[in-house]
């Protein structure tokens, strides 16, 4: 048995690299789990994009690693309590929910919470999702009750280096055995794994630094006017939009939008919303949308008018042109299409 109930965080462990493939960042999107996410690709990829993920009984355990720089807003699971943690390669730089993110500063979010995440540059990551509940009972068993706070709070946690190393490692090498080998299959192994993770959790919780409240009374300002920017934003996801349409919505003059987009995404408006057209764009040229149009009839769908000078940032940061995206995702659909209809003709 590789895990053991009730011990503390073995911090000597070597982390096992995770056999997960590599893939675009338009799969690394579509794949990444347990919360509803939108994604936005900010500039090119430098390296690959990797995502994978286990269950251990009910803790569902992401391993992400991201080639490049994007935008993510996203809602959490209703039914649990999520912890990201950074693992051994930190971003440039990171913002979460307009919080400046130091290295050894892992996120918590308490189960229908939203949450925008900027980050520049690669970045390595781990999720643990954990089923409402089942943290405060292991932090009562252990008299730790003290710590129930965590499955209600949004907040940021800092802690030490050795801490925060030794839960990304516990979850990593959980990862890297389930990919490596069958899962465990005695309800006694698989107690132990969970076990031996929710207190790693409860050892870094426990020893922190610092906490940072990111719930809605403890939010500054600029917060605030995001929380309102996006929300306008999500309920026209597909739409063309302009930069007062967004400042009408947050109640706030341009000046002001541009000083918390600035603030928690790292650019202003007009960027974001070039951003997010290029985006939005792709997705419908992968039939994402559902949209069947020629590619200069989804272009102006979407808000453009200058068809070449939109190919040419198209491109710059997705590294082909939009025929090319049509091209290669038409194939893909068309060859799996092919594949259906001769599964159903053999059968």
């Amino acid at each position: 048995m590789l895990w053991k109930p009730n011990r503390r965080p073995r911090c000597l462990l070597r982390t096992h690299e995770v056999p997960v493939r590599s893939v675009s960042f338009d799969e690394y999107a579509d794949n990444v789990r347990e919360a509803d996410l939108e994604y936005l690709m900010t500039g090119p990829s430098r390296g690959p994009w990797k995502v994978g993920y286990c269950q251990v009984n009910s803790i569902v355990l992401q391993y992400g690693v991201e080639g490049g720089s994007k935008i993510l807003h996203g809602k959490s699971r209703s039914d649990a309590l999520i912890f990201i943690v950074p693992h051994t390669k930190f971003a440039d730089r990171v913002i979460f929910d307009g919080q400046e993110i130091r290295p050894y500063t892992f996120a918590v979010l308490p189960p229908s919470s939203h949450f925008t995440a900027a980050t520049f540059g690669f970045n390595h990551w781990i999720s643990i999702s954990v089923p409402n509940g089942l943290f405060g009972e292991v932090a009562e068993q252990i008299g730790r009750s003290d710590l129930n706070w965590i499955e209600r709070e949004k907040c940021l946690i800092s802690t030490s280096r050795k801490l925060v190393d030794c839960l990304a490692t516990e979850a990593t090498n959980i990862v890297a055995a389930f990919a490596n080998s069958a899962p465990l299959t005695q309800n006694r192994q698989r107690q132990g794994v969970e076990h031996a993770l929710l207190h790693s959790l409860l050892a870094a919780i426990s020893g922190r630094h610092d906490k940072t409240s990111l719930s809605e009374d403890n939010t500054k300002s600029s917060n605030k006017i995001m929380s309102r920017a996006l929300e306008y934003v999500h309920c026209h996801k597909w739409q063309a939009l302009r930069v007062n349409d967004i400042a009408h919505a947050a109640e706030v003059t341009e000046r002001t939008l541009h000083r918390s987009f600035e603030q928690q995404l790292g650019i202003g408006p007009s960027r974001y919303l070039k951003l997010r057209q290029l985006n939005i764009v792709r997705r419908a040229l992968r039939g994402k949308l559902g949209i069947s149009l020629a590619i200069t009839a989804i272009m102006a769908e979407h808000g453009v008018t200058e068809f070449g000078r939109f190919a040419g940032e198209y491109r710059t940061l997705f590294g082909e042109s939009p025929s090319e995206t049509r091209q290669r995702y038409g194939h893909d659909r068309a060859v799996t299409v092919s594949k259906m209809r001769m599964g159903t003709g053999n059968a």
